[in-house]
């Protein structure tokens, strides 16, 4: 954060003068500048309306011999030495930060790899998991119609079962972008109510990820038994949601994506983003 006072004359108009300006990033949430001018109360109402239209939150103070107003302008769109030039909003820039972060979640313990690669030297996967699941809820009088040689695992995943125990903790990732603009942009649309997911490489291009990013995204797994069938390893977004910070207009934008083997059932895959509306 920096103070710069100063005497000189705005170029908005010449009864009042700009006597500081305030830089600051909002503790990494965007640019925002407060301005402080003192003139004729007259002068300031009537460069509010400037202010007002570039998108600056204003309060005046007309105690004492002079006016005071202090003005606040967010974004990287304005001039800061000329913030009420008016330009065009789709011209900003936003400042933008990507986190990388790990969510622990339960998973079945049909999700196991090594379960699954033995679920499928059965007739079926669904034949495996309904005979594991029928005998472990009734141990006594389901039997599993299975050798247990020839399938070790399911016979303690029916130990397992007959315990209570269901799930496993896992570990997925999740990649979250924090863009600020002005308010001039305005808020985001609302986002489709059918979701989509996305490779790698497509849900970058489509929202313009820098190289950096693109590098440290994770790739689907090599071994085929940690995704289950009817699945694609790929990104849904799970959050997009929006504040305004009404003190210095400031929008902040936080969107989420999730890597996961997501199901190919209920999410389109790979799709034009425009067959979604």
């Amino acid at each position: 954060m920096a103070t710069i006072k100063t005497n000189v004359i705005t170029p908005i108009a010449t009864a009042y003068i700009e006597v500081s300006r305030e830089y600051n990033n909002g503790d990494g949430t965007g640019r925002y500048i407060t301005y402080k001018y003192r003139g004729s109360k007259d002068a300031l109402r009537a460069a509010s309306v400037d202010w007002v239209r570039a998108g600056g939150k204003y309060q005046i103070s007309e105690d004492g011999p002079y006016s005071e107003a202090t003005v606040t302008f967010a974004g990287n769109l304005f001039n800061p030495d000329n913030p009420t030039r008016v330009l065009d909003p789709t011209e900003e820039e936003p400042s933008q930060r990507y986190e990388f972060r790990t969510e622990y979640v339960d998973a079945s313990l049909f999700e196991l790899p090594l379960v699954r690669a033995e679920a499928r030297t059965y007739i079926s996967e669904e034949e495996y998991y309904s005979a594991v699941k029928a005998s472990g809820d009734d141990p006594k009088n389901v039997k599993l119609p299975m050798p247990e040689a020839q399938f070790p695992l399911a016979y303690q995943l029916i130990k397992k079962l007959a315990r209570g125990q269901t799930s496993f903790q896992t570990s997925r990732v999740s990649l979250t972008r924090i863009s600020s603009y002005s308010a001039l942009n305005g808020l985001p649309a609302t986002p489709p109510i059918i979701s989509a997911v996305y490779d790698g490489p497509n849900i970058a291009n489509l929202n313009g990820f820098p190289t950096s990013v693109r590098n440290a995204m994770p790739r689907p797994p090599a071994n085929p038994n940690l995704t289950p069938s009817g699945t694609a390893w790929s990104w849904l977004k799970t959050n997009d949601s929006t504040s305004l910070t009404i003190k210095t207009n400031l929008v902040e934008r936080n969107e989420t994506w999730t890597f996961a083997a997501w199901d190919l059932f209920a999410y389109p895959y790979n799709v034009d983003p425009r067959l979604l509306t």
